[in-house]
């Protein structure tokens, strides 16, 4: 995997994934905004003393000026939970010429990274296909030390995507066994119905994440003229197959389709205060993790 290149593991050391509502009950190094704390390291804000506050952090210098009892606060910290979900739904093997579910992978590889060198608690989901009785997800343990990123690699090289997208279910089967909101980053192509990924998104907000959504998209699906120009479709998940002949007025039917889909996910997440990042497998790693996410309000410098 690209994420063992100690040029990229370098310029991750100095990431981390911005936080806007999530909050954890663990004295942590993640700063969290709008909270202060009476101790601390980045200052924040005054206050007037009260009986029991700390003397060492009384300003004496605005008591010298002011003749008034501050004392200084500072930004809250904390130890948050994040959780990776990642769709393993066949759709994300395809086209095979992408390579879009390795690319995923490395994704989820990239950012449990940035969250372990964190001191951030890590828990890696695995999305799957609740169908012929099979577990709707599988999840590592929660991860709580840089150390145990060796746990992370082997666990999402044994994934193989398979299988029709259930986002809501396996979402919904999630929520039920955990007890511990934070941060749910969902990776996916989102090829689903609307209903799909809007009730999966909305559970995890209702019940007090904080959600971002990666958008992962294929070169070829982006511009489907680079991979063939007339065949025969083969429909990964619903096994439908179709003659196509790529010609100048399906390619804009094409287009205009894929235009509305992904508008349509991200109005959804600006409505509901989800922050929402578009992919493409055509990025290289880091430019994504310096750049692109940065750019779309995920990742920041520490």
């Amino acid at each position: 995997m690209s994420i063992t290149d100690p040029a990229l593991l370098k310029r991750l050391d100095r990431l981390r994934i911005r936080i806007r509502a999530a909050r954890g009950h663990r004295p942590g190094e993640t700063p969290i905004p709008r909270t202060n704390q009476p101790w601390g390291v980045e200052f924040e804000s005054y206050k007037d003393y009260a009986p029991g506050d700390d003397f060492r952090y009384v300003d004496w210098n605005v008591v010298g000026r002011l003749n008034q009892l501050l004392v200084k606060t500072f930004i809250a910290e904390r130890e948050i939970p994040f959780h990776l979900f990642l769709d393993t739904s066949a759709s994300m093997g395809a086209p095979t010429v992408d390579q879009k579910f390795n690319f995923a992978t490395d994704l989820v590889a990239a950012l449990s990274y940035v969250v372990l060198i964190n001191n951030d608690t890590l828990r890696v989901v695995a999305l799957s296909s609740p169908e012929k009785g099979r577990q709707p997800f599988r999840a590592l343990p929660f991860l709580r030390h840089r150390s145990q990123f060796t746990r992370v690699l082997p666990f999402l090289e044994a994934l193989v995507p398979a299988g029709k997208t259930y986002l809501r279910e396996t979402v919904r089967a999630y929520i039920e066994q955990t007890k511990e909101p934070g941060v749910a980053l969902v990776v996916s192509d989102f090829l689903t119905d609307r209903a799909q990924y809007e009730e999966a998104l909305a559970f995890l907000r209702a019940r007090g994440y904080e959600v971002k959504a990666i958008h992962v998209l294929g070169a070829s699906e982006l511009d489907p003229s680079r991979l063939f120009r007339r065949g025969k479709l083969h429909d990964v998940e619903d096994h439908g197959e179709r003659w196509i002949t790529l010609s100048q007025a399906n390619l804009r039917r094409y287009r205009e389709a894929l235009q509305a889909h992904m508008d349509a996910l991200q109005q959804f997440c600006h409505r509901h205060q989800i922050v929402y990042a578009r992919v493409s497998t055509a990025n290289s790693m880091t430019a994504l993790m310096t750049e692109g996410l940065p750019q779309a309000g995920l990742l920041a410098l520490r």
